[in-house]
């Protein structure tokens, strides 16, 4: 200062010297720089002066000093608090009264409203609250959450420590006992929240509503034994408190004190008369609260007093389901063993206590459940067992316990017959389809109630892990569900390159046709999936060159087989059997057990009766042939399966229009392996299959009439022409759909679901002759299709057009007897 130092620079926080020591303490200090001239009214970046500074810190002298060389008392800061209310926020009585003598404001506000007389209410700083009073502080001054000095000094500190003097003094000076803040709660109502029983004890000795309520409907007995104070609890019930209030939600006071756990002050209210099956508007009672919570010594006074242990709440949970659910190993045990709960009760929604355990991972509450024999295999509303859900959302641990404890059910299935193993597969868990598998033996072959296998979801979805791990544990490329498709050709449709991959290594026949007659490179080439396209094209010319090979058979001639039957004996052309590269199965690709019966005209229980239909198309009355494996093991393949074989494998389908082309020239004279060339107006065929649906939802059906179809039989080269007449219901996107639903019966069921579900016929039970016959077999290859209802009237003049021989005037009936009966023709569209 002697060399001219610039008494007012600040530093970074824009403090000043002047502020810095005053901060600190430094009277001297502060006395030099004042008697410099420095400024005392400087406020830093926080707008704290040298005051404020010297007050928040207790600094009595500093204070003095600064009163004495006119800083302002009444100084703000930028949260509006005064040197005032920061010496009675701190308990420094001396700078209080050094601050009130000097003129502060004794009612000046902050930014939340609250004064001097509120700070030091709420700190319990009793002396500087009677100076304050002294110097007229205004005692019921609200600040912006609505509360008074004596609403905060309920949540003093020294208050809950006995010391409820402040209190004391507010009260004597008149202050509002029963003032509400905004919430509507009362000192009484805070103090009792906060189990300060000295203040409660005051307050009710000054009159306070003991049974005062909130907005939220809470009194001070609810919120003691919501916070479990008994000795405040046992205050209000001495002073006479109404003990059957009820709250908004519907708790008494005992499902409170049951939730919170505390066991004397049930038992008081429990002494008092309380109902313990009180039901709130959830349908809990206390007992429920105390098991969600797990408080044992709370459920076993509950049970003692009455309470009914099966008692279900609205949902139709007992105490053990919610006990079972948090996973409280002991009380679970206390209720089964000594209280008898039942372990099978059952929710609305049909789970049970076992299945909420499992669910949440409890495996010690689920083996306690076990032991006290509970149903693992007890089914929800949904028809789902705990290992299906298990499945369902990938609990491997828990499903791996149920499994090896033994009692759980592989195969069980829901109301559309899907099994844990079909759902893993949908959704792609590869370790829980292993697992299932592995441990738990699962059926990789099980059918649901559209008769299709787990290998068919995997595919859907495009899990080529899961189609790999299905294949590599004997399941069946081959499977057809009722419509016909294949797990390939789904994956084909779908454009699942590696699933289709995967099924051909694993001997998935590529020429396998569905109901309409589509192949899996007919589906996937309609779809746009070109990659899978060519990698069907690839595969079918490596098939090819097998075949040119020679012994691919295995006995090393493919020539002829000399098959005699009764007195004719004919030689026919052996049937090629197509094995891809890779492992083959027991059944061929080109003969599976479920799709070969698809393919067949003719029923193989029925061979009697078969010969004329057989003789059709291949010349000959009976006929045996004998194909071999690649590892040389042969196999007699029955005549009639062997007529289909020996049909042209592979191709493209034939559109209606190729059909009756074909069909109406010399039957000596037309080779079967030739095409003809494609129509170009022939429109678009119903889509080969679609996802499937929730299991509760309904498949919407349009209004638009569907035109009838033609078939394509691919594995047999054979046409099958489905005279088939549209149904009013029946439309386009729900032709071949293929969903997760009930299938049942086809009885009383609309054509829509007879359609996508009705079994292969047997032809071979037609009779030849008659015009009345469904089932007609012509010698041209084209019979009607069983699948679809006929209409008598357009049904005889079908029948009557497929016995010409004709293409033109076997086109011009069919035309003209649908024009007749106001529907319409669909052809099928070449790729």
């Amino acid at each position: 200062m002697c060399h001219d130092a610039d008494l007012e620079a600040t530093d970074r926080h824009g403090q000043t010297p002047l502020n810095l020591a005053a901060r600190h303490g430094h009277g001297d200090v502060v006395a030099v720089l004042l008697a410099a001239g420095a400024t005392p009214d400087h406020a830093d970046c926080d707008g704290w002066t040298a005051l404020r500074a010297a007050a928040w810190g207790g600094h009595t002298q500093v204070v003095e000093s600064l009163l004495e060389h006119g800083a302002a008392v009444d100084c703000a800061d930028s949260d509006q608090r005064t040197a005032l209310r920061a010496a009675a926020w701190g308990g420094h009585e001396d700078i209080v009264l050094a601050l009130l003598r000097h003129g502060a404001d004794v009612n000046q506000t902050d930014d939340e409203g609250r004064t001097a007389l509120i700070a030091a209410a709420y700190m319990g700083h009793s002396e500087i609250v009677e100076h304050l009073l002294d110097f007229s502080a205004e005692i019921n001054h609200e600040d912006a959450d609505g509360r008074t000095a004596l609403s905060v000094a309920a949540l003093c500190v020294p208050a809950n420590e006995g010391y409820a003097k402040v209190v004391n003094i507010l009260l004597e000076r008149g202050a509002a006992v029963d003032h509400q803040d905004k919430d509507g709660m009362t000192p009484l109502l805070v103090a009792a929240f906060e189990g300060h029983r000295d203040v409660c004890e005051l307050l009710l000795e000054y009159e306070a509503d003991v049974d005062h309520a909130d907005r939220g409907g809470r009194t001070p007995l609810w919120a003691a034994s919501s916070m479990g104070h008994s000795s405040v609890v046992e205050l209000l019930l001495f002073w006479g408190c109404y003990v059957d209030s009820i709250d908004p939600e519907g708790r008494t006071v005992l499902s409170v004190a049951a939730a919170q756990g505390g066991t004397d002050v049930v038992s008081q209210l429990l002494d008092r008369g309380l109902d313990e099956q009180h039901r709130d508007n959830s349908g809990w009672t206390p007992l429920h609260y105390a098991a969600f919570e797990g408080h044992a010594e709370v459920c076993a006074a509950l049970l003692e007093a009455g309470a009914r242990v099966d008692e279900a709440d609205n949902d139709g949970k007992g105490p053990l389901m919610l006990a079972a659910q948090e996973g409280h190993t002991q009380l679970v045990h206390m209720l089964l063993a000594e209280h008898g709960a039942p372990p099978d009760q059952r929710a609305h929604d049909g789970k049970t206590a076992l299945r909420l355990a499992a669910i949440e991972g409890h495996c010690e509450v689920v083996q306690s459940l076990l032991s006290h024999g509970a149903d693992v295999n007890m089914r929800d509303a949904d028809g789902r067992s705990t290992l299906y859900v298990l499945a369902l959302e990938n609990r491997l641990a828990m499903a791996r316990f149920l499994l090896e404890e033994g009692a759980a059910d592989i195969e069980s299935r829901d109301s559309e017959g899907r099994t844990p193993l079909h759902v893993s597969a949908w959704q792609g868990h590869a370790d829980m389809v292993a697992l299932l598998l592995t441990i738990g033996g699962a059926d990789v072959n099980a059918t649901d109630n559209e008769n299709r296998t787990a290998l068919h979801s995997a595919s859907w979805q495009g899990h080529a892990s899961i189609v790999r791990l299905l294949l590599e544990h004997s399941a069946r490329p081959d499977h057809t569900c009722n419509q016909g498709a294949t797990a390939l050709g789904i994956a084909a449709q779908e454009g699942h390159e590696a699933c289709v991959r995967a099924l051909l290594t694993h001997g998935a026949d590529p020429n396998h046709s569905d109901r309409c007659g589509r192949n899996a490179l007919k589906v996937a080439a309609k779809s746009g999936h070109d990659s899978v396209v060519r990698l069907l094209e690839e595969f079918s010319a490596s098939q090819k060159q097998q075949l040119g090979r020679p012994g691919i058979n295995g006995g090393g001639s493919s020539s002829a087989t000399s098959v005699t039957s009764g007195s004719t004996a004919e030689t026919k052309p052996s049937s090629a059997v197509l094995c891809p590269p890779g492992p083959c199965h027991a059944y061929s690709p080109v003969e599976s057990p479920d799709s070969s019966k698809r393919r067949s005209f003719v029923s193989l229980g029925n061979n009697s009766s078969n010969s004329k239909s057989s003789s059709n198309f291949t010349g000959s009355t009976k006929s045996s042939q004998r194909s071999q494996e690649p590892g040389g093991n042969s196999n007699l393949v029955p005549p009639l399966q062997h007529a289909q074989q020996a049909q042209i494998v592979g191709g493209p389908a034939l559109s209606f229009t190729q059909q009756l082309q074909q069909c109406t020239r010399g039957t000596k004279t037309r080779p079967l392996s030739k095409l003809l060339s494609p129509l170009q107006s022939e429109p678009q065929s119903p889509i080969y299959a679609s996802p499937p649906h929730s299991p509760l939802s309904d498949v919407a059906v349009p209004s638009s009439p569907l035109a009838l179809m033609p078939t394509t039989n691919h594995k047999s080269g054979l046409l099958i022409n489905s005279g088939m007449v549209a149904d009013p219901h029946f439309a386009r996107d729900t032709h071949m759909r293929i969903i997760l639903g009930n299938s049942g019966s086809a009885v009383g069921r609309s054509p829509t679901s007879i359609l996508s579900s009705q079994p292969s016929p047997d032809f071979g039970n037609s009779t030849s002759g008659g015009s009345g016959g469904l089932l007609k077999p012509r010698r041209n290859g084209i019979v009607t299709n069983p699948a679809l209802r006929i209409v008598a009237g357009v049904k005889n003049g079908l029948d009557a057009a497929a016995g010409r021989k004709h293409g033109s005037q076997t086109q011009a009936s069919r035309l003209q007897q649908s024009r007749a009966s106001g529907f319409q023709w669909r052809k099928e569209t070449p790729l």
